[in-house]
């Protein structure tokens, strides 16, 4: 009987900007909510592993955890503890939905796409037994293969959604703002975006009576409409601010929206946004620069941005810009210019984020064809650190250029530049942001040097290419050394690969460390280490290997660590010592094939 499910957003531990902002997706809380309403008992956390309830989580039956490409890495971590410790565990969210071959490597099930219409079916189907065959959108293991169902052929009705109970979530109650959802989908087609491949190009609305009834949930709060742009169709928008002007139900104290900034070319839908209490708007204007423009497919001009810049800030309405540098047509003085105009123009607040090919997005397919794509560390995904070679700067000058036009831009000489314009509270934010910019830099003052040695013609290999590749009579072999421990060490474009086999003590663990320690520089980019081979001479000698991967771990940028089965894998990472419940620094792998 599968009673607690416990459901997990994993926040990534590099220093960037969305470290410091706590609000879910409602992906989860919705699948939580359908869960509750089944008699399910769900908790749902948000942070790093390291921050999370282990002692909780690990009395859950099962655990669902949502990944997006820059938290990968510590969602896979999470799931190899897990899995160790032989507790199910199913991966979802846009990476896996887009790489179902690598999730499934770290998961018992893949749940892809929109998961309301499949993760209940699954869970029922976990729960009783049987094979999910016959659900679509997810993958499972069989017999040691893995199989993928192809996806739910209809999109999600948004009306059969359940308003998301968000305080099943731990310290709901010190949320800021509140995100609220009224819409998938995106009829434009932009060229790095992954939006329209995950929900598709045509517009779905939730009717506004549901909207309103979730939004009479949260008086005096902060309301985040999470759609990617709020007034995509504006006469639907329109009625429902209209509603939030009229019923007296609905008492929010103000609210923010992602919209696009033709929205302020619509003096009635400006009117209304502002009388039903709308304080900031997120706006995507990616380049100042005419030919990157085209080139993002983004269908607007420069005039047109500086122009809705102005209509915002006569209603007050605060102006958050986001900026995607190093297309095709970017130079080192289009990203200057860039950040002369934000300031010029009295945006409140920016973020100046480097193009990044997205893993499901054509962007994506079209680097990995002209070999441009320098690393495939998903942690470094997240627009703060270059990932691809541009056409017009070297990828240390692009790196290195984003740094100083955010410096520019978050400088003490314009902190206070807009506070006639859209009060104090821009002011706060540049302050803020001053400091988090400078301390990014510091944290990342050898990226520049690590881009560099990237650019060669060798095409970096994904992680876990060739370490499940030990013939079965290799295999063999290396179990029936006992006495001895062999090493392989070899590099394969870019990834350190570790082969161990044969028998584990004290002294061959000391005798590892040495043998690494004089062959391994001090930091290293990606290491994989095969354990398939290797048998403990004892609990301490297996306990003390683990410690020695979580050290190792510190040194590499990922450390991914394949065993041969849930019991070789717990005997290292040992969860007795109840009192440190660290999250260990490595993905680990448990082998199925």
């Amino acid at each position: 009987m599968m009673e607690k499910i416990v459901l997990i957003e994993p926040q990534s531990k590099e220093d960037h900007v969305y470290k410091y902002v706590r609000m879910p997706r409602l992906g989860l809380p919705i699948l939580g909510t359908q869960l509750q309403e089944e008699g399910y008992r769900v908790n749902f956390y948000l942070g790093t592993g390291d921050s999370l309830p282990w002692e909780e989580i690990l009395t859950a039956d099962l655990v669902g955890i949502s990944t997006t490409t820059a938290t990968c890495r510590e969602a896979y971590q999470i799931a190899g503890l897990l899995r160790a410790e032989k507790i199910p565990v199913v991966i979802g969210g846009i990476h896996a939905t887009f790489l179902p071959d690598e999730a499934i490597l770290f998961a018992d099930y893949v749940v892809k796409g929109e998961a309301e219409d499949s993760f209940l079916p699954l869970v029922k189907a976990i729960e009783s037994g049987e094979e999910p065959a016959e659900i679509p959108g997810v993958s499972y293991w069989k017999n040691g293969t893995a199989f993928h169902n192809d996806s739910m052929p209809v999109k999600v009705n948004m009306d059969t959604l359940p308003i998301p109970d968000i305080t099943m979530l731990e310290g709901s109650d010190k949320l800021r703002s509140i995100p609220v959802m009224t819409s998938r989908g995106c009829p434009y087609n932009c060229t790095f975006c992954c939006v329209t491949q995950m929900f598709g190009r045509r517009y779905r609305f939730r009717c506004n009576e549901s909207v309103l009834k979730e939004l009479s949930r949260y008086p005096d709060e902060h309301i985040f409409f999470c759609d990617d742009n709020f007034v995509a169709n504006k006469e639907h928008s329109k009625e429902l601010m209209r509603e939030m002007i009229n019923r007296e139900d609905i008492k929010i104290r103000s609210w923010g929206a992602q919209v696009r900034a033709d929205a302020a070319f619509d003096q009635e839908l400006l009117d209304l946004m502002c009388r039903s209490g709308c304080t900031i708007v997120y706006i995507g204007f990616e380049s100042v620069n005419p030919e990157t423009l085209k080139g993002y497919n983004k269908q607007q001009t420069v005039e047109e941005i500086r122009e809705a810049i102005k209509l915002f800030h006569e209603r007050k309405i605060r102006i958050h810009g986001m900026f995607v540098l190093g297309g095709d047509a970017d130079t080192k003085k289009t990203i200057k210019e860039t950040a002369e105009f934000a300031v010029d123009a009295r945006i409140d607040t920016v973020q100046f984020m480097i193009l990044t090919p997205m893993p499901g997005t054509p962007f994506f397919n079209q680097l990995e064809q002209e070999r441009r794509i320098l690393s495939y560390d998903w942690s470094l995904y997240d627009g703060h650190h270059t990932v691809l070679k541009p056409l017009s700067m070297a990828p240390e000058e692009l790196q290195r250029e984003t740094v100083k036009a955010l410096k520019e831009f978050y400088s003490l000489k314009n902190i206070f530049k807009n506070v006639k314009f859209t009060g104090w509270s821009s002011a706060l934010y540049r302050a803020l942001a001053w400091g988090l910019i400078r301390h990014f830099e510091w944290k990342n003052r050898g990226y520049e040097q690590f881009l560099r040695q990237q650019q060669d013609d060798r095409q970096p290999v994904k992680l876990l290419e060739k370490c499940l590749s030990m013939p079965k009579a290799k295999k063999k072999q290396l179990k029936a050394a006992s006495e001895q421990l062999m090493v392989s060490l070899t590099e394969q474009k870019g990834v350190l690969h570790i082969k161990l086999s044969g028998m584990l003590s004290g002294f061959h663990l000391r005798e590892l460390r040495k043998t690494l320690r004089g062959r391994m520089p001090y930091q290293y980019g990606q290491i994989v280490i095969n354990t398939e081979g290797v048998r403990f001479a004892s609990e301490k000698a297996a306990a003390r290997f683990g410690i020695y991967l979580h050290k190792l771990g510190s040194r590499a940028r990922r450390l991914q660590v394949v065993a041969d089965a849930e019991k070789q894998a717990q005997s290292f990472v040992n969860l007795k010592n109840k009192s440190r419940k660290k999250l260990p620094r490595f993905e680990l792998l448990v082998n199925k094939h």
